[in-house]
Formats: structure tokens, C-alpha cells, sequence
């Protein structure tokens, strides 16, 4: 038997935000004495075994210094990997006259457990992923409820309400249903469900999730309930169904961990519960099983300039390599750089490789005249043999896989991201088109190899007049536009010809994509001042018309990360909690300015009287 008398306290590698919160395990039918019980906990093994007299013993296998504590609760198995356990949560329910206990099962999947969490939360989801059961594609809307985080650090959603078709195992028919979330600690929520013919009461399922490892987790299913028809089999069936449904979702994430960074991703606006869970973890602290955010290590990389060759008129290519030999990071097509200059300044370049160049990245600089710096030093100053530090490659313009053709069009020096699609779209078979504008065939970088690896496959449009290139443009953006999907990056103008044409030719904001690579010209200064709240510490300040948001934070001591301050770069992107924004950058697309979702408050401002940001 385990003497937990005797565990030493001392410093473990349990991410403190939740090495004292208590896990479910299992059911406390599981343990029964004599048995060993073996579970894997936050990248422990653990043991659990039950004594004579019903009480519960553990340890973590083959570390003997690390706490282990387990207790049974409400009809499962909870551990905790902590040396001062929080007190377990309070459910007086559960014991309540009338209820009845089922434990439906445990599935293992393949996804971070915050992310299970997280879709818990969703009613968003519910008429597409689960249409016929708890919801219909008749009924989508997410009406408003509150959310709060109480005094005993729980998270708690009321006021929900659905329109579901099948609410429960025993339902005959539709009905307006009242959902309550009670998120007792990261990985353990649960809803309160009002049943049919039980007034003031309701039905709780638990999803308890025993996080395995940061991007796999066990899911425990339960739920106490009033129901007297039904059979404990056709309950865990109806719920298992649910659950069946949504695991090849959460498996197919991009990102496994809960991305908390809003360049990375933000939950739908709708979703209010989902939005307040992330805001949690971040107060929190937490980051095991968080996506790292895009802010950490801003310059991981130190790359040697292996070459430099002119490519057009006023256009040098720089090839760069690990120092040490070796393949480079991955990259995606779109994907662009920072490059960091000795003389302080921060530029972002275009990544101009196929897939078949994991030893180097290739970038093209244009001398710009004025030069603002960047371009000078690059040109001037850098030479075969020098190291630069850069960043990991980051992509806003990324191909969609889901289109069958890809219209590309670029403009000047906008011929980087653009070359890189292409190599990527020939090496997958696709189909698409490349169109190269420019001031004459002596300015048209990388045309060699344009030649070279796409023949009929590109057109140069060298020297046209502003009518001319209109012109073009309405003939390519012409035709059907299902299926197919234009990519632009080139000068402001020619930006703005394609938004306009696309626009007057019914082309879905969805399926024109933009690359800013500076900002176009002055942005517009002043505005109406508003009322800027910050969600995460509550914090309201007044903005005046001729002061952006970032300098107002500034002046709080709120750090804010950002490098272009143009609205290019995207690297101030936020959640737009509550109010309207008034876009003013150029990196949001103009199906995500439309949804009001994001801002980058570098240049944006505020068409209602006060926004409330996730900050």
C-alpha cells in the first residue's frame, strides 16, 4: 500500500497554474481493493490503489518526489499533482433525491484537452456538427447570455438558450432549451441542463478530461441525471453519439493546443463562453497545452547570407542558410520574414521558395527611392558570408486548399509571395495562372526562372497605362467565380483596382486575398473619440480623437506588441469583444474587417461609442 504520509513536497515540473487543480481519472467503481490502477496525468504515470477501509492512495511511478493525492467525488476518481490541493468542487446536487449516477465512458483523443474544453463550450457548433440532435441549420442564431468568472475562480455561462431537435435521450421533439456552464477549474466543466417536465431542476453532464499529453487527453463522460425512462445504455448511447460527432473535428485542428493568441486564432464572436475560457487561461497564466504565442522567441534564428544576385532592375535576391549546415524551418506558401538589421531597424520579406528547399530561404529586396532605411542597408550593406538574425517564417496569405483554381496576380515586387504559390501549386498539380505587372521586362523579377519552370503557365504584363492594366483586370476577374481564388500583392493601386473590379463583379470578399507590403502612404489620423475597455483587467480609458490606441496603452504601461504600425504586419492583431471597429490597415481581409471579429489598433479606431477589446 502507498504511504502518502511520506511524499516529499518540492518543486515539480507541473505547470503551476494547475498542479494543484484535481483531474478525473475514472470511476470510483474502477478502484476497487487490491486493484491497481494505472493512469497517465500530465505526462506522469500514476498509480492508484484503494485500501480496506474504501480510502484512496497514490503516487506517480518511478518518482517518488512528486505529490500525488486522489479522492473519490461525485462519482468518479479525481488526482491531483499538486502539494496544496485545492478544495474539490462543491455539487450538492449530486446526492439530491431522485437522481441516478451514469458514467458513460472514457475515449481517448487525439487533440490538447483545452481544445475539448473549449468545444464543450461551443453552442455555435451545435446545428452544423450536431443538426437534427441539438440543433437544426434552420435555427443557427447564438442568442446573448452572460458569462463571469465568481469568487471561487470558476467560470460560469447563464442564461444560454437553443433550439434543439433531440435534447436528450428521452425527448420526443423539439424544444427551447435552458443551458447553464459551470467550468470548475481548465479541464473539468460541466452543463446544467433543464429537463422536460422538471421544473427548477436540471440534468448535469460532466466531460471531465484527463490530459495525457499537451496534444492527446482522455475524455470521461458522465452525467447525474432525473430521467426515470430511460436505460443507463440508451443514455450513454444518445451521449457517445454527441461525442462520436465531434472527435474527428477536434482531431483534424491545425493547432492541437488552445491557441490564446489572437494572431494565431480567435474563436467565433458569437461564442462568448469560449472567448471568456481563453481569457481565463491567460490570467492565469497557464501555458501547458497552450499554443505558444507568436510573440515568444520574436528572433530565433541567426542565417548566413550564402548569396546575392541582382534579379531585375533594382531588385537583389538573397539566398540564406542555417550557420551550421542543415535544413531551415518549414515554410508555407505566403510565409514571410522579419529581418533584423544591425542598425535596429525591422523589416518583413517575402519568402520566395518551392517546397523542395528545406536547406535555404530566398527573399528579393527592392531598392526603394527614398529609402526609409531597410532596403539601403540590404542592398548597400549586406554581402556574401554576413549573418543576419530573422524570424520564424509567419504566413497572412495563406493558399486556401480548398480552391480547384488559383488566380495569381502580382504587381512589381509583389512578384515574392506570388512565385512561391506557384512553385507550390506546380508541385501539387494544380491549376492556376500566374500574372506579372511591371513597369517594363527589364523590372520583372525572377523572369528567368519564370521562363524556366512555368511555361504557358504566366504572362508578363510589362509598361501598361492605368486604363490598360483595368482593362486586364476585368477580363480575368470576368469570369465564374466559383472554385476560384485571386491572389494579389503588388503597389496600393493596383490593390485597390482589383477590390473594386472583384466587388462590381460579385466576387466573394472570401475569395480575394490581399499581401500589403508597406502601408499606403499616410494613414488617416483623428477620428471620434470613444471609450476603450480592456476585458482582461477591466480597465477603462478614454481615447481622443487625435491619439491611437496603441499610444493611449502606451501611456497605461500596457505592453502591446508591435513592429510595422501601418496596419501591414499584423502584429498588434486583437479580439474585438464588444462595439464596432473602424478598420484602417491593410492586413485584415475584407470578409474578416466585415465580421468585426479582430482589429489592429496600431491604426484602427472605433465607430461606436465605446469597444471593448481582449487585451
Amino acid at each position: 500500500m502507498f504511504d502518502v504520509e511520506h511524499i516529499t513536497t518540492i518543486e515539480h515540473p507541473v505547470d503551476a497554474a494547475i498542479a494543484n487543480d484535481w483531474f478525473a481519472i475514472g470511476q470510483s467503481s474502477d478502484a476497487a481493493v487490491g486493484v491497481t490502477l494505472r493512469r497517465r496525468l500530465l505526462q506522469h504515470e500514476i498509480e492508484v490503489q484503494r485500501d480496506a477501509s474504501g480510502a484512496l492512495h497514490a503516487r506517480v511511478a518511478a518518482v517518488d518526489l512528486v505529490p500525488c493525492t486522489a479522492r473519490d467525488h461525485c462519482g468518479c476518481i479525481f488526482v491531483c499533482l499538486g502539494a496544496a490541493p485545492k478544495r474539490l468542487f462543491a455539487l450538492p446536487e449530486f446526492d439530491a433525491p431522485g437522481r441516478r449516477f451514469v458514467y458513460m465512458g472514457a475515449i481517448g483523443v487525439h487533440t490538447g484537452g483545452l481544445r475539448v474544453v473549449e468545444n464543450f463550450l461551443d453552442m455555435a457548433h451545435f446545428p452544423f456538427v450536431h443538426a437534427h440532435i441539438l440543433g437544426s441549420e434552420e435555427a443557427t442564431e447564438v442568442r446573448a447570455y452572460d458569462v463571469e468568472l465568481d469568487a471561487h475562480q470558476e467560470l460560469w455561462a447563464r442564461g444560454c438558450k437553443f433550439v434543439q431537435p433531440l435534447a436528450s435521450a428521452s425527448a420526443e421533439s423539439a424544444a427551447d432549451v435552458d443551458y447553464v456552464y459551470r467550468v470548475v477549474n481548465p479541464f473539468s466543466p460541466m452543463l446544467y441542463k433543464a429537463p422536460a417536465g422538471h421544473a427548477g431542476e436540471a440534468d448535469i453532464i460532466f466531460l471531465y478530461v484527463q490530459p495525457t499529453e499537451e496534444e492527446e487527453c482522455v475524455v470521461h463522460f458522465a452525467i447525474s441525471l432525473i430521467d426515470e425512462s430511460s436505460s443507463a445504455g440508451e443514455i450513454t448511447v444518445f451521449q457517445q453519439a454527441i461525442l462520436g460527432q465531434d472527435k474527428p473535428i477536434l482531431e483534424s485542428h491545425v493547432y492541437k493546443r488552445l491557441p490564446l493568441d489572437a494572431r494565431i486564432e480567435v474563436p467565433s464572436r458569437a461564442d462568448a463562453g469560449s472567448s471568456a475560457y481563453r481569457r481565463w487561461l491567460r490570467q492565469i497564466g497557464l501555458r501547458w497545452g497552450v499554443e505558444p504565442p507568436r510573440g515568444d522567441a520574436v528572433v530565433p534564428l541567426s542565417v548566413t547570407v550564402s548569396d546575392k544576385r541582382q534579379v531585375a532592375d533594382g531588385v537583389v535576391a538573397f539566398t540564406l542558410r542555417s550557420p551550421v549546415g542543415g535544413p531551415l524551418p518549414p515554410m508555407t506558401p505566403g510565409d514571410h520574414i522579419d529581418v533584423h538589421l544591425n542598425s535596429g531597424l525591422i523589416r518583413q520579406y517575402s519568402l520566395c521558395n518551392g517546397p523542395d528547399e528545406e536547406g535555404t530561404y530566398t527573399i528579393a529586396v527592392k531598392r526603394e527611392e527614398p529609402s526609409r532605411g531597410g532596403s539601403q542597408a540590404m542592398h548597400d550593406g549586406l554581402q556574401i558570408g554576413d549573418q543576419l538574425r530573422i524570424s520564424l517564417p509567419k504566413n497572412n496569405f495563406a493558399l486556401d486548399v480548398s480552391a480547384q483554381r488559383s488566380l495569381l496576380i502580382a504587381g512589381g515586387i509583389g512578384i515574392t509571395p506570388l512565385i512561391s504559390m506557384a512553385r507550390h501549386l506546380a508541385a501539387r498539380g494544380g491549376d492556376f495562372h500566374l500574372h506579372f505587372f511591371c513597369r517594363s521586362a527589364a523590372h520583372a523579377a525572377f523572369r528567368t526562372e519564370l521562363d524556366r519552370e512555368f511555361p504557358g503557365r504566366w504572362t508578363l504584363h510589362a509598361g501598361l497605362v492605368p486604363d490598360g492594366t483595368r482593362d486586364v483586370f476585368a477580363n480575368l476577374l470576368s469570369g465564374d467565380t466559383d472554385g476560384t481564388h485571386v491572389y494579389t500583392c503588388g503597389p496600393r493601386p493596383l490593390m485597390a483596382m482589383i477590390e473594386s473590379i472583384g466587388a462590381s463583379n460579385g466576387w466573394p470578399p472570401a475569395q480575394l486575398h490581399f499581401e500589403y507590403f508597406k502601408g499606403a502612404g499616410p494613414q488617416a489620423s483623428g477620428g471620434s473619440p470613444f471609450e476603450l475597455t480592456l476585458a482582461r483587467s477591466g480597465r477603462t480609458v478614454h481615447v481622443p480623437a487625435d491619439r491611437s490606441i496603441v499610444d493611449v496603452l502606451r501611456a497605461m504601461d500596457v505592453a502591446i506588441d508591435t513592429n510595422c504600425e501601418q496596419g501591414v504586419c499584423g502584429t498588434c492583431l486583437c479580439t474585438v469583444i464588444e462595439g464596432t471597429p473602424e478598420h484602417r490597415d491593410q492586413y485584415l481581409s475584407l470578409g474578416e474587417k466585415a465580421a468585426n471579429m479582430q482589429m489592429l489598433p496600431c491604426v484602427s479606431r472605433s465607430r461606436s461609442a465605446s469597444l471593448v477589446l481582449d487585451l
